[in-house]
């Protein structure tokens, strides 16, 4: 049976229960608060999660629902017990992390007979993930990271073999359910303080100029697996490989010729995006950019990627592309936007997507407001070929054996991406087969884009000489500069942080030829 944890949230002054799946790791992003749990569990791995410990004291779900709001703190009950999660911001562990991250946060259980009551009363359960799409071919094209929400990366391999990702290899990341969007009823709307207005979706399409531009998109967590060290610790949130990012044409209206229209870009400094993807609270996926950068003729108010209507799992029916910017200020779903003097007051704006100081291993312990939210990407490469079709965070010497193409030119061929934030254009790339010690410069595959506008990524390769491979195994490291001279470091240590942001570090892979390989006396 499906593990489930019971929330409780107050909409419109009314307690109502919703029972969610575990899978995806909903909470943090929903419950962020500062309130500090005064009484908690000791932990032993002897207890079983959940169930009854009689030294702790017993709460109703009435004394539960009485904790649903940043002041009073957020409680939820799980089989028996009683949990304060409040300080709880570890945004997207898996299921069974989060069932062992929460049990420390147990203060007490749930008098005899209320668990019955809850797991009997499934006819009030929410499911809000009922309108999430079918993925075909998931298993062959993705490292699922989480099925709810339904948290994907492209697999290596995948993500080198076209310059163009295409749409159903493209990494989806969502933080909550996919939204049912009634394409009748669809209203986007637009406005400030004083006054709102309203566009359907072919309000916009027919009445304003569409563009086309070329842009990668990348998860601000992408690469994050790699920032883990015995030295600091294991860092929070989904453990992406390489794979968190990709590059597509995108299609839409201009957002500052929106803004115009309606005389909302002379005012303001921030301009605030919401998407459909809410919570039973109403609190809804938001995030927002700096006005001089929504001005930007490249952001658009997208309704196609790769000449095609997004699908669902990309934001139909609108979603907001700001090119060079971490992909979490792409908002998908959009239909509030919203001109303001300040940031959105979204989770994910005041509370995510930060890079807290190395020296903080609780994400509690800071201010967040004193924090600046992530916007610009920072210069970025990895190697996606050779490339194994596991999960590249459990594969610690990679298993080569060389195609026919290279078996025919004695060669061993490396790819890979690169790509910076800003606009700036990929300068060069370059592999080391010796720790760093030398460098070799690889070949380019970049588009020609205007000084500043560089907003697709840039495909790499190299091909290495069988003379120059040794037959047991050995590392491959790349790094890349851009057109700013902005480089890679060459390790995570400066730039961890515990939420596992932003890890530009040179990406490294070992490998060897493969045994059979080998002993056919092909390499050689």
């Amino acid at each position: 049976m499906r593990l489930r944890l019971t929330f409780l949230f107050r909409q419109r002054f009314t307690s109502q229960i919703i029972t969610t799946s575990l899978t995806g790791g909903l909470i943090a992003g929903y419950l962020f608060s500062k309130y500090k749990p005064i009484v908690h569990a000791e932990t032993d791995k002897s207890i079983i999660i959940g169930e009854r410990i009689p030294t702790l004291p017993t709460y109703s779900m009435a004394d539960v629902a009485k904790h649903t709001t940043k002041e009073n703190g957020y409680w939820l009950a799980f089989r028996d017990g009683v949990y304060d999660i409040s300080s709880f911001v570890e945004s997207h562990p898996g299921g069974k992390q989060i069932l062992k991250t929460v049990e420390h946060y147990r203060i007490g259980n749930l008098p005899l007979g209320e668990r019955e009551a809850n797991e009997n009363n499934q006819e009030e359960v929410i499911d809000l993930f009922q309108y999430d799409p079918e993925r075909l071919n998931a298993i062959e094209n993705f490292f699922i990271r989480s099925e709810k929400p339904y948290n994907a990366e492209t697999k290596p391999s995948m993500l080198i073999s076209s310059f163009l990702t295409p749409v159903e290899k493209f990494y989806i990341r969502n933080h909550m359910h996919v939204p049912f969007v009634n394409i009748n009823q669809y209203k986007l709307e637009i406005g400030n303080e004083k006054s709102t207005y309203s566009l359907s979706y072919d309000d916009l399409k027919d009445k304003y100029q569409s563009y086309t531009i070329t842009s990668a998109l990348q998860c601000a967590g992408n690469r994050r697996n790699g920032m883990n060290n015995e030295q600091q610790g294991t860092v929070q949130g989904t453990q992406w490989y390489v794979g968190a990012i990709g590059n597509a044409r995108w299609t839409g209206v201009k957002l500052s010729d929106v803004l115009k229209s309606f005389d909302l870009d002379k005012e303001g400094k921030h301009i605030q995006f919401f998407g459909l993807d809410c919570d039973t609270s109403q609190r809804c996926y938001g995030a927002s950019i700096p006005i001089e950068k929504a001005l930007n003729d490249d952001v658009l108010i997208a309704y196609k990627m790769n000449d095609e209507i997004l699908t669902s799992d990309h934001g139909y029916p609108l979603r907001i592309l700001v090119p060079g910017i971490v992909g979490a200020r792409s908002v998908k779903w959009v239909n509030r936007i919203i001109v303001s003097d300040k940031e959105a007051d979204s989770h994910w704006q005041k509370a995510d997507y930060k890079v807290l100081p190395s020296s903080i291993k609780q994400p509690q312990q800071i201010d967040y407001d004193n924090v600046p939210a992530i916007q610009e990407l920072n210069v970025q490469s990895a190697i996606c070929y050779p490339a194994s079709n596991d999960d590249g965070n459990k594969i610690k010497i990679l298993s080569v054996k060389p195609n026919d193409d290279d078996i025919k030119n004695r060669r061993l061929t490396i790819k890979g991406y690169a790509l910076s934030g800003g606009g700036r254009q990929i300068h060069n790339v370059q592999i080391s087969l010796d720790h760093g010690k030398t460098w070799l410069q690889t070949e380019l595959e970049q588009l020609a884009q205007p000084y500043m506008r560089a907003w697709s990524w840039t495909l790499w390769t190299y091909h290495i000489p069988f003379n120059d491979i040794p037959s047991k195994p050995f590392d491959i490291i790349c790094r890349a500069m851009d057109t700013h001279t902005n480089s890679q470091p060459d390790t995570p240590l400066g730039i961890w942080n515990i939420r596992g942001l932003m890890n530009n570090a040179w990406h490294k892979i070992s490998l060897q030829i493969d045994e059979n390989f080998l002993k056919e006396k092909k390499f050689k």
